[in-house]
């Protein structure tokens, strides 16, 4: 399986004829992340998650193109012009088979950024494809609940610290930990971030592997 990072929380999974492009939004190449795919993942409604105008010409130019979202993410591309049929709400605890990938949904909420600020819907996606299994927690620490060979990681945003990044890297114990929701860092912060996430005594006997624009990593 090859995982390619297509900027911010966005990453593509390809092997054979499934491609699966998830969270492609407004920091993102999102374009790029969508040429060829098979399916679409959003894990919430934020727009650097979902990028309302990319994907609707995405999936009005391939009709056999689906996009499977948290509920108000669906409605927000079906307000926004996406074809209603090709737009699928998915829940907690749904499992869905997409080509060769078998996707487990979980999480439900996104890490509060305030007290003040309503919490969006937020679900995360675990991914088995060709035997190997990637987990994205969209805007969330949720565990991955299983083993799983590539955590996907945030490293910045309004709603984290990065002792919580740390933490989350050492409690999965994958094999690779590769930063997303990196795009407020400076060079300077993804420098402290890897030294501190890909560091094995704070944070587990792991590869710590960031991925530049369009970079892959073969699993």
């Amino acid at each position: 399986m090859r995982l390619t990072f297509h900027g911010h929380a966005c990453v593509r999974l390809d092997h054979a004829d499934t491609a699966l492009a998830i969270d492609p939004g407004s920091f993102s190449q999102a374009a790029s992340a969508l040429d060829g795919a098979s399916a679409i993942l959003i894990t919430h409604d934020h727009a650097d998650h979902m990028d309302v105008d990319a994907l609707t010409a995405a999936l009005t130019a391939n009709p056999s193109l689906e996009v499977y979202a948290s509920g108000p993410a669906a409605q927000s591309l079906r307000a926004g012009g996406a074809p209603v049929g090709a737009v699928h709400a998915v829940e907690p605890g749904q499992e869905l088979t997409l080509g060769g990938a078998r996707i487990v949904v979980g999480g439900g909420a996104h890490a509060l950024i305030h007290s003040k600020i309503p919490q969006a819907v937020n679900v995360t996606f675990l991914v088995e494809l060709d035997g190997r299994v990637v987990y994205h927690p969209g805007d969330s620490f949720d565990p991955p609940g299983r083993d799983v060979d590539v955590l996907l990681t945030p490293v910045s945003g309004p709603w984290m610290k990065l002792a919580e990044a740390i933490d989350y890297a050492a409690s999965a114990r994958a094999p690779y930990v590769v930063p997303i929701h990196d795009v407020l860092l400076s060079e300077v912060g993804n420098r402290m971030a890897q030294r501190h996430v890909g560091d094995r005594d704070l944070a587990g006997k792991h590869e710590y592997r960031r991925l530049a624009l369009g970079q892959s990593l073969s699993v």
